[in-house]
């Protein structure tokens, strides 16, 4: 039988429109338009649809306990969360912005709490896993963030992060997006090592792409070649563009090795499975 969300979140309560809401609204660095500016794109980029194959493969590797749920957090539209309760699991999508919310609500997703996590009173344990898909580089602390939410999961629970990588990418978009860093493999396994959890798979994935984002990005900026011209629809479009078949064939090799449980070795995301340690 299922467990009611608020014996999940105590601080919750179900409003008239079917979205939880809690009490207390903390503020978070993501852009206002962020949502918006995504949802036009997400269905038709290259990007989203193979960080969602990563992302699935890692899950089918190292999977967490269905009996409970699987909270992700800073969800965003759905896109994410629809691709995981495809799989059978029980979602809970926890996203502070009106307008992700609005947007995963069309995707079909019906377990929707309009909070940031900070904001939730989460009763210990009752978690199964908990998703941070390119979240954790929005959190100022992070390693406080990753103690409280080993609180959150269940004995054995899992987590499962994707985060941008190296700081010699970081760009203007970067800071438009409210990013306070970038990753490398190994800080972010002595990271969650040090919060408390034995760290599974962690590796670098969309191998093809730093070489293009620094030639044709970060570079540019840093000479003053390239103006920022902010992160609007049109921008982003062209970043994520739909997938070529060629492109499919450069990154069709990560997923696979995601599923057996092998690294790459270097790419511009970083990916990573972690399991709560016991104490």
């Amino acid at each position: 039988m299922r467990m009611p969300l608020d014996q999940v979140i105590a601080n919750v309560a179900l409003q008239q429109d079917g979205v939880w809401r809690a009490t207390t609204h903390s503020s978070v660095s993501y852009p206002d338009a962020g949502h918006d500016t995504i949802h036009g794109v997400e269905a038709d980029s290259f990007w989203f649809a193979h960080r969602n194959r990563c992302i699935a493969a890692a899950i089918a590797h190292d999977p967490p306990d269905r009996a409970l749920p699987f909270a992700d957090v800073g969800g965003g539209n759905g896109f994410v969360a629809a691709m995981i309760r495809a799989q059978g699991y029980r979602v809970v999508l926890i996203e502070p912005g009106a307008a992700g919310i609005a947007h995963a609500r069309e995707r079909g997703l019906d377990e929707l709490v309009q909070a940031s996590l900070v904001d939730l009173d989460m009763v210990p344990g009752r978690l199964g896993a908990i998703g941070l898909f390119d979240v954790l580089e929005h959190i100022e602390d992070d390693a406080a963030a990753l103690r409280g939410m080993h609180r959150m999961l269940a004995e054995g629970g899992k987590i499962y992060v994707t985060v941008p990588a190296h700081r010699w990418l970081w760009s203007s978009a970067d800071e438009k997006a409210g990013h306070f860093r970038r990753y490398t493999t190994g800080q972010l396994r002595t990271l969650f090592q040090r919060c408390g959890y034995d760290v599974g798979l962690c590796s670098y994935y969309f191998w093809p792409l730093p070489a293009p984002m620094l030639l044709l990005r970060t570079l540019p900026e840093r000479l003053g070649l390239r103006r920022d011209s902010g992160r609007t629809q049109g921008r982003v479009a062209a970043e994520h563009r739909r997938e070529s078949g060629l492109l499919q064939r450069l990154l069709a090799g990560e997923a696979r090795a995601f599923a057996n449980g092998r690294r790459i070795a270097f790419g511009a995301s970083c990916i990573l499975v972690a399991t709560r340690r016991a104490g």
